[in-house]
């Protein structure tokens, strides 16, 4: 057997196990909806005009706000870690920013914006970007010394060395910040949508929370966190393996 075909099999005996303690765990407890319930409620639901719409304002309003993360996240990392005094002014604000939670920026979002769509796109960008920047720039500076050292050797300098270098060398650490970026942009979107509730996944989940329908509740949560993990296991851990081969850490 293929190391492919192990690692499917592991993941569906780890599924399989956790559905059979869910449903053990919904006998013992008949108002606990079972995997099979859900299963098909979630079904019942992607086959609904109403959820399908619901579900694409959730993900076009990630997308456009992972965008933003993505361009201002990784332009200001790479500032902080190219100008010594610009991260000696500037560098504890990424970090304060990673410190606070997605959703306590949602009240400062709802006062700048009110309850639109644009606060909950803003919701994504300060709950994600500072993971990015703060990634950056470690990425940045801790570019390994032998590195540097050939690259200069070779007569490596200024932009040059900055950008042929530095920056290819920083490169994991920068998608492991982009990974991550994701993960609490992706909180940040559920906070957003549970509060300010324009029509998305946060919005339902409020919806059935308030109607006490614990089988809808538990149907989307499984397709958020489905959605997480698609997302990845399908995008960030493959480019992720393949940066890391092309930079030779890994085989």
């Amino acid at each position: 057997m293929s190391p492919v075909a192990r690692s499917i099999v592991r993941k569906l005996a780890a599924l399989a196990v956790l559905a059979a303690l869910w449903e053990a765990t919904a006998r013992l407890f008949p108002a606990w909806p079972g995997p099979f319930v859900v299963g098909r409620v979630l079904m019942e639901n992607l086959g609904d005009a109403a959820f399908r719409q619901a579900l694409g304002g959730s993900l076009r309003r990630m997308i456009i706000g992972y965008l933003f993360v993505v361009a201002i996240g990784v332009s200001a990392g790479m500032l902080l870690g190219r100008f010594r005094l610009l991260d000696e002014l500037m560098g504890s604000v990424a970090v304060a920013i990673h410190a606070i939670p997605g959703a306590a920026w949602v009240p400062l979002s709802v006062l700048w914006f009110g309850l639109t769509e644009q606060a909950v796109v803003f919701t994504i960008l300060l709950g994600a970007t500072g993971v990015v920047m703060v990634s950056t720039d470690s990425g940045i500076k801790d570019v390994p010394p032998q590195i540097v050292r050939a690259a200069r050797t070779l007569g490596a300098s200024g932009t040059a060395f900055f950008w042929h270098v530095v920056i290819p060398a920083a490169t994991p650490k920068i998608l492991d910040g982009l990974r991550l970026a994701w993960a609490f942009g992706w909180r940040a979107l559920m906070a957003g949508e549970l509060i300010i509730s324009v029509s998305g996944l946060g919005e339902l989940l409020n919806v059935a929370a308030r109607g006490q329908q614990v089988d809808q509740l538990l149907a989307i949560m499984l397709l958020i966190a489905g959605i997480g993990m698609a997302v990845d296991g399908f995008v960030f851990k493959r480019l992720d393996r393949l940066v890391r081969v092309r930079w030779g850490l890994a085989s």
